[in-house]
């Protein structure tokens, strides 16, 4: 599977990492997975520095539907893209799409990624409007 999924319930943290060709089933699949381990709350790095995705605009907003879920009060954690900055696609999308419903921000290293996580993790939560 080109995308891998672990999560440390100590650090209240997911991260994903995509190799290859990513399909909306299987981003699907690992939304689904993230919803019955119930971290919706965590902070999440998703490396995409080495996937490729051909979706378009209109199935990235479908995914960004999905992933939001249901209108209920659950907090939904900061996100951040560890992208290649030489291709523009799917993070970039996705991040244009749900700006404002919670913390997300593209980085060009894991490094600046769990840093920046760190410092929001350190904020008090605010809830989203909505």
């Amino acid at each position: 599977m080109p995308l891998h999924v672990d999560i440390s319930r100590l650090d209240r943290l997911v991260v994903i990492v995509a190799r290859g060709q990513i399909t909306a089933e299987e981003m699907g699949a690992v939304k689904r997975q993230l919803f019955e381990a119930g971290v919706q709350a965590y902070g999440k790095i998703i490396d995409v520095s080495q996937g490729r995705s051909d979706l378009t605009r209109e199935q990235i907003q479908k995914v960004a539907d999905v992933m939001h879920g249901s209108a209920d009060e659950t907090p939904r954690g900061s996100v951040a893209f560890v992208i290649d900055p030489l291709r523009i696609g799917f993070p970039n999308m996705f991040a244009d799409l749900t700006k404002g419903e919670r913390p997300i921000e593209l980085f060009r290293s894991l490094h600046e990624a769990r840093a920046w996580l760190e410092r929001a993790r350190q904020k008090p939560p605010q809830r989203q409007a909505g």
